[in-house]
């Protein structure tokens, strides 16, 4: 897996070059930070508290005023869950969980230039987020139980100074969580820095 990802970035890379000099298609890395807009993820009061989550990847959009864009990325999001009680109590004590997933983003990305340096891009699309790894944990979270693979909607905008990339979006997963157990629907906030060529 690893040797993919590297195949692919260094595929992005040898682009870049000539995207320097074309004004149709661009090559970019991004890097992310997500924030959970809901922390109950079941019926059974299934919970999660001090959740990082991050991810990276690289990105190749082709177009002028409308682009498709299409990456590759690596994310993982790891927390402290745990189960509540009817009173709000902790079933158990919490366990650290990480989850590892490629990334897989497909969007429709507007262009719309506000100055000869800032360009402002709104974007929606969808991501598959299979997983990779879920590390060992004392609660039996694994790929039995937790879904496997994801499907999130997505939508935002990035703003484009130079090189440079800054960006928000909402991210949504058609999926639950849970494999076999009737659950809430994961709902990020994303917040991204990036650079593009």
């Amino acid at each position: 897996m690893k040797k993919l990802f590297l195949y692919i970035t260094v595929m992005l890379c040898a682009l870049a070059g000539a995207a320097q000099q074309q004004n149709w298609y661009q090559v970019g890395f991004k890097i992310s930070a997500s924030f959970p807009t809901n922390r109950i993820y079941s019926v059974q009061n299934h919970y999660l508290s001090s959740l990082t989550a991050a991810d990276f990847g690289a990105f190749f959009r082709a177009g002028k005023y409308v682009y498709g864009e299409v990456g590759f990325g690596y994310a993982f999001y790891k927390g402290d869950y745990t189960q509540h009680a009817s009173d709000g109590s902790n079933m158990y004590e919490p366990a650290r969980v990480e989850l590892r997933h490629l990334q897989i983003p497909v969007k429709a990305v507007g262009n719309i230039p506000l100055t000869r340096s800032l360009s402002l891009l709104p974007f929606a699309g969808i991501i598959w987020q299979p997983v990779v790894k879920i590390t060992g944990n004392d609660i039996g979270f694994d790929k039995n139980t937790v879904k496997t693979n994801s499907v999130l909607l997505t939508s935002g905008f990035d703003f484009k100074i130079g090189p440079i990339v800054l960006g928000v979006n909402y991210r949504y997963s058609l999926t639950r969580f849970f494999q076999n157990i009737e659950g809430k629907h994961p709902q990020y906030v994303n917040v991204c820095v990036g650079f593009q060529l």
